[in-house]
Formats: C-alpha cells, structure tokens, sequence
C-alpha cells in the first residue's frame, strides 16, 4: 500500500487523492485561518464539514457543510474557520 501525497500551508493539510485532468484533487482539513492568497488557476471546493467564511473581492461569504466556493484565477481570498473541518478542493498546487 502506497502512501498518498500530503500538501501543507498555513492552517492547512491535505492528501492528494486524485487527479481531474491537470488539476489535483485534495481531501484537506483545514483548523485555522488561511492567509490571502491568489492562484495562478482556478479553485473549486467543496464543505465536508466546519463552518468557515470565504473573504474574496470585498466581500464574505459564509460557508457550510454542503456548500460549494469557486475562485477564478488571480483573484485574492482568504479563509477564515469559524469551526475547523474539511474540504474537498479541486485546483493546480
């Protein structure tokens, strides 16, 4: 049995579980706030589980278990965990 891959950054850890074309898809908990941040493409996530608030673009989102967050590419965001869980995210690393 193999081990997956794991990706960190700040209040962040996910196993890569897969691949969707050249994306990577990333089973994450996520326990604390992730820092503003833009990607060169664009991220698709899904709430497993938490509550957390998506700030992107001047605005914040609320976000729980169900809920899915798009950001295009270039665009500025950040999380802030209002009650720690995971995501399932799709994007390039």
């Amino acid at each position: 049995m193999t081990k997956e891959p794991f990706i960190e950054a700040p209040g962040f850890r996910g196993r890569i579980t897969g691949k969707l074309g050249d994306m990577l898809v990333i089973d994450a908990e996520v326990e604390a706030d992730i820092p503003a941040h833009a990607g060169d493409t664009a991220e698709f996530a899904i709430v497993v589980s938490g509550r957390f608030e998506l700030c992107m673009s001047g605005s914040t989102l609320p976000c729980g278990p169900g809920d899915h967050l798009v950001v295009e590419a270039g665009v500025e965001h950040a999380i802030r965990v209002i009650e720690p869980g995971r995501i399932v995210l799709i994007g390039k690393m």
